[in-house]
């Protein structure tokens, strides 16, 4: 079990995190997206600024599913201008691509050996004193990636592969609510969509962690109370705490008990739809938490009870009612639960299941999926 680095929390947690950084936070390359830098570039240029004698390069190339093209526009930028470490600023797009720009930084490498056997190596080594400083400032609530090991990247096949690292985590995090508040309500509803399923994830699957089960649990009380408080009162910087909060300890929970077959089926999906992240998951969620509970209610009754959804002696029953609970949050994110016009063959939905069954989150779902129930799964979503 490996804990992240040092978190700050709050009003003013950016200028606390640059203050900790000391010495190490050298000529950092900041890594973020046009529409992020634009709300928010004054006011983080404004922490940057204050603190003594310290310079600064931008890269604002970033794109929602950002792809290995501008993790190597970002090195480059990097290598250019002789950055020596890396704060990233925006959501999980731009933190992933950071994270991917920050192992090539340390490890000496090229963007494209990111998954080769030799940058491999680097990523599944173990974290060193000499490495530079990696600082995360996210802006969204959502993927957790500020707190996770991975890194969701999509390579010039399109394909996305996720990269899995403890070294390329970032080593502080500001998590400073007010720099949420720029956020439109569309993307902050599925960020916070995003966080409720992993938590969920990381809390019914079959993973032993202790520390990640109660991570998940905590995260999933958290978010499922923020997320419709953020939607109804926008400007509330309690509730964008606490949804903040709810999607960091998502992320640890997913770094140390990893999700359920509903993210592992989700990203070959994405590959192939172009869709947000959150209106994938949605129909996968509705459609693969109902089959799984038929034979595994007891994690979701358990969760149900937990945060007082239910508190009834029919497991069936209360695993029912969390999913109904969450369905209704979808709802209320207006994030969509069935697909509308997905075709797929026979042949893509195998091809589909394949892919799926790679994922580490798919062994530990607590309903043991065949590559032919996923395959009629993945129909299910389609009919």
């Amino acid at each position: 079990m490996a804990w992240p680095g040092v978190c700050h929390w709050g009003a003013d947690a950016l200028a606390r995190t640059l203050a900790a950084a000391g010495p190490r936070l050298r000529l950092p390359l900041v890594v973020t997206d046009a529409g992020t830098w634009g709300a928010l570039g004054p006011a983080v240029e404004a922490a940057l600024a204050a603190v003594p004698g310290l310079q600064w390069h931008v890269y604002d190339g970033v794109v929602p599913n950002p792809a290995i093209a501008q993790v190597r526009a970002a090195l480059g930028t990097a290598h250019d201008l002789d950055c020596a470490s890396i704060l990233a600023v925006g959501g999980g797009s731009a933190i992933d691509v950071a994270k991917a720009v920050y192992a090539c930084l340390a490890g000496g490498l090229e963007a494209d050996e990111l998954a080769t056997p030799r940058g491999q190596a680097w990523l599944n080594s173990a974290v060193e004193g000499t490495d530079p400083l990696f600082i995360a400032v996210p802006t969204t609530s959502g993927t957790g990636s500020e707190s996770s090991s991975a890194a969701l990247i999509q390579g010039d096949d399109g394909r996305k592969r996720l990269y899995r690292s403890l070294r390329a985590r970032p080593s502080l995090v500001a998590l400073q609510p007010d720099l949420t508040l720029s956020l439109p309500l569309r993307p902050t509803a599925q960020g916070g969509f995003d966080a409720v399923l992993h938590a969920l994830g990381a809390w019914i699957n079959t993973d032993p962690s202790p520390v990640g089960k109660a991570m998940a649990l905590q995260a999933l009380r958290l978010c499922m109370r923020a997320l419709p408080d953020v939607l109804r009162a926008p400007d509330s910087l309690r509730a964008r705490a606490d949804m903040q909060m709810g999607a960091y300890m998502a992320g640890l929970a997913i770094g140390m008990s990893k999700v359920d077959a509903v993210h592992a089926m989700c990203t070959p999906l994405e590959s192939r739809v172009h869709m947000a992240h959150a209106e994938v998951l949605g129909p996968i969620f509705s459609v693969v938490a109902r089959h799984t509970a038929q034979t595994a209610a007891t994690p979701y009754a358990e969760a149900a009870r937990a945060l007082g959804i239910a508190a009834s002696e029919d497991e069936q029953q209360d695993a029912t009612a969390l999913i109904e609970a969450v369905e209704s949050l979808a709802r209320l994110a207006g994030i969509p639960l069935r697909f509308a016009g997905l075709a797929l063959s026979a042949q893509d939905a195998a091809q589909l299941a394949s892919q799926a069954m790679l994922s580490a989150s798919m062994p530990i779902n607590p309903r043991v999926l065949a590559h032919e129930e996923i395959q009629s799964l993945y129909l299910q979503m389609a009919a």
